[in-house]
């Protein structure tokens, strides 16, 4: 963004202007895509028209409750093969690369489900497909947008990660297909129950390559802020291991009496205020909830933020202002489940957003980030 204005906003009342401003006026989906370079590393269907985000509102949001027996499977079995120890010996383990596998066969078995979330080649090129997007999206920041669409053809691989996405992607996608074609003929069929088979049934592409592309952004996104989350939570654990006991013993009890649910994990206010801390403390980007200014736009104070430049919010600068925390400059991983002065119990607070703190994210993340908790 190194040819574009960027305007900082801080303050309660100018973020909550930001955050309530329509999306035709201040575009979120915009100011993603141009950070990220959307249309020329992951498609420009994929960035223009993006009808994933409303199967993830709707579809994924309301199978949340039968997804979280599906992802604690996967997690079992992934934790079992990467910790598999004999005799109580010790394991070295790179805490960023275990957890983007952890984060791929996840969200794998949740996008695109069974054989193909296990299948190692899928995962290696979807961890291949992730820095190579990364590192297109730097080079093409040296370079003014006018000429993204040339440099795009010389500095990414778009196309060859596509074509190596089909090839794993191609025959399930036909599969499907065909099961769909078979239920609205009146046939009885057991239908797959993931992201692929909602984006064949709710999407309006049909062919191979743009639901590949689409498979592949959701992928990229999901699991590389999952990774760097998880890997700060797990530092900050290693860091500060006397609140290990207290977490284990909630995640205990709340699991004893509900199992691995929704329900449960819902109710894990000291992991979820851990995690929350966490990000708080030292999150992965110095400016977020990043906005694209699509029509002027004023301020109550006066102040205009013109077409065409972005507006942006310091989550450091806010995660630290002692407007909004006490000793903000002290980690404290239990301050968002305290009873307040009144007496009233914050716990129902845990995961809420605000301007005092600036985050988001699939809820799906949720019951993945419980796994450096359990026994």
């Amino acid at each position: 963004m190194l040819y574009n204005w960027i305007v900082v906003v801080s303050g309660t009342k100018l973020l909550d202007e930001v955050r309530m401003a329509p999306d035709d006026q201040l575009s979120s989906v915009e100011g993603v895509n141009d950070f990220f370079k959307t249309a020329f590393t992951m498609g420009h269907r994929v960035a223009n028209e993006p009808y994933h985000l409303a199967i993830i509102k709707t579809q994924l949001t309301r199978k949340l409750p039968t997804l979280c027996p599906i992802i604690e499977d996967e997690l079992s079995a992934t934790l079992g093969e990467m910790f598999s120890l004999q005799n109580d010996e010790w394991k070295p383990v790179v805490a960023l690369q275990a957890n983007r596998h952890v984060g791929a066969r996840i969200f794998s078995r949740v996008f695109v489900g069974l054989p193909l979330c296990r299948n190692p080649d899928w995962l290696k090129f979807g961890n291949q497909h992730a820095i190579d997007s990364i590192i297109s999206m730097a080079k093409m920041d040296l370079f003014p947008r006018f000429m993204w669409p040339l440099v795009a053809i010389f500095l990414t691989s778009t196309g060859n990660h596509v074509e190596r996405g089909v090839e794993f992607l191609g025959p399930t996608i036909r599969e499907r297909q065909k099961l769909a074609d078979r239920t609205r003929g009146g046939e009885v069929v057991d239908m797959p129950d993931d992201f692929l088979q909602w984006l064949i049934e709710n999407g309006t592409e049909s062919d191979e390559r743009d639901i590949t592309q689409r498979i592949l952004n959701m992928i990229f996104v999901s699991v590389q802020g999952t990774a760097s989350s998880l890997t700060r939570a797990v530092y900050d654990l290693a860091a500060h291991p006397e609140y290990l006991v207290p977490l284990r013993e909630e995640v205990d009890a709340v699991v004893r009496q509900d199992g691995w649910t929704k329900a449960a994990i819902d109710k894990m206010y000291k992991v979820d205020s851990f995690l929350k801390e966490s990000y708080r403390f030292d999150g992965v980007s110095s400016l977020v909830m990043i906005r694209k200014v699509l029509k002027d736009f004023t301020f109550s104070d006066g102040r205009v933020v013109l077409r065409g430049c972005y507006i942006a919010a310091p989550s450091y600068a806010v995660h630290h202002d002692v407007e909004f925390y006490e000793k903000p400059d002290v980690f404290d991983p239990f301050r968002y489940v305290r009873p307040q002065d009144d007496g009233d119990d914050v716990k129902q607070q845990v995961v809420s957003l605000g301007s005092s703190f600036l985050a988001f994210g699939p809820r799906v993340r949720k019951g993945l980030l419980q796994w450096p908790f359990r026994r």
